[in-house]
C-alpha cells in the first residue's frame, strides 16, 4: 500500500486518542484492510508517515497505538524511546569491542 494522505487519514479514523483506547497494530492493519500476518510491515510503516506528517502516534508493546494530546504520555514514550536507543547503542559498541578483541588486524572502526 502507498503512504498517501488519504491513508493518513483513514489510519486516524482508526487509532484512538487515549492510551486507554490503544489498538494493536494487527487489529489496525485488518481494519485498513492490509495484511495482518507477521509484524504488520505496512501498517507500522504508515503510522511512521503519519507521525512525519506531524501527528503524535506513540505506542506500547502491550497496548497498541492511540493517538495523544498529554504531555506526561508523550514524555514518557520519548524517555522510552531514547531508553531503547540507548540499550542499543550500548550493544552494537560491545559487538564492535569483541570483534576488535577478537580480530585485532581486522578492526571495525
Amino acid at each position: 500500500m502507498a503512504n498517501t494522505n488519504q491513508e493518513v487519514q483513514r489510519l486516524l479514523k482508526i487509532i484512538p486518542f487515549g492510551k486507554a483506547n490503544a489498538i494493536h497494530a494487527e487489529n489496525i492493519a485488518q481494519m485498513l484492510g492490509y495484511p495482518t500476518d507477521g509484524n504488520q510491515v505496512e501498517t507500522r510503516q504508515l503510522i511512521r508517515f503519519a507521525i512525519q506528517q506531524g501527528y503524535v502516534i506513540i505506542s506500547t508493546p502491550n497496548k497498541g497505538y492511540w493517538q495523544s494530546n498529554n504531555k506526561q504520555e508523550v514524555e514518557s514514550y520519548i524517555n522510552a524511546l531514547v531508553g531503547r536507543a540507548d540499550k542499543i547503542y550500548k550493544r552494537s559498541d560491545e559487538i564492535k569491542d569483541l570483534w576488535n578483541k577478537a580480530n585485532p588486524h581486522n578492526n571495525i572502526l
